[in-house]
């Protein structure tokens, strides 16, 4: 017997066991006339609701940065709220770049307590870490545009399932690296800066 002969016999015998077992011969009995109820399968579908993790900042997204923040005003950071926070999130964390100037980090903070969720101006809470930034120094250096520019600056707040097993004054790269690889939620908004 040929191949394709071989074939034709399977599916032919594979489809008279499918028929034979959609039916065992029996026939199911109409309702009786008291009969009220029936059963019903209700199949539910999973509704993916999203955590609408967010951050409260002192500026409107993509609006001007008050000078107090810049390195022309007082070069304090800003407070930032973390808001609807995910039951599976440990720590928070922090970034601010200079999107204007590749990507330089100007803040990195990481470790911050899940239940403590505001970090103060000019304050970072205890326990949280801070990275290296651009300008060589740990902790907040504050954002500056040349005179003539504007910069575009994009703060991002992280939710995370651990605490980072890093020192304080890691160097911004690997604890960027870190942050971006455990983040479960991630929320950014940005800024403007004019020199």
């Amino acid at each position: 017997m040929n191949r394709i002969a071989r074939n034709l016999a399977t599916l032919v015998a594979l489809s008279a066991l499918v028929t034979a077992c959609s039916r065992d011969g029996r026939d199911m009995s109409a309702p009786s006339p008291d009969q009220t109820q029936s059963i019903a399968i209700v199949t539910t579908i999973a509704e993916t609701v999203g955590t609408g993790f967010s951050i409260t900042t002192p500026w409107a997204d993509g609006g001007a940065i008050d000078a107090m923040f810049t390195c022309t005003g007082g070069s304090i950071s800003p407070s930032i709220t973390f808001s609807n926070i995910a039951p599976d999130v440990v720590s928070l964390a922090v970034s601010l770049v200079d999107e204007t100037a590749g990507s330089a980090m100007h803040w990195i903070v990481a470790n911050i307590d899940v239940t403590q969720p505001t970090l103060s101006e000019n304050a970072v809470p205890a326990g949280a870490i801070q990275a290296i930034n651009v300008a060589g120094t740990t902790g907040y250096h504050a954002p500056c545009a040349p005179a003539g520019e504007t910069h575009t600056f994009r703060l991002t707040g992280y939710g995370l399932p651990q605490q980072l097993d890093l020192p304080d004054g890691t160097d911004s790269i690997t604890l960027i690296n870190a942050i971006e690889l455990a983040a479960l939620d991630t929320v950014s908004n940005t800024f403007v800066v004019t020199g």
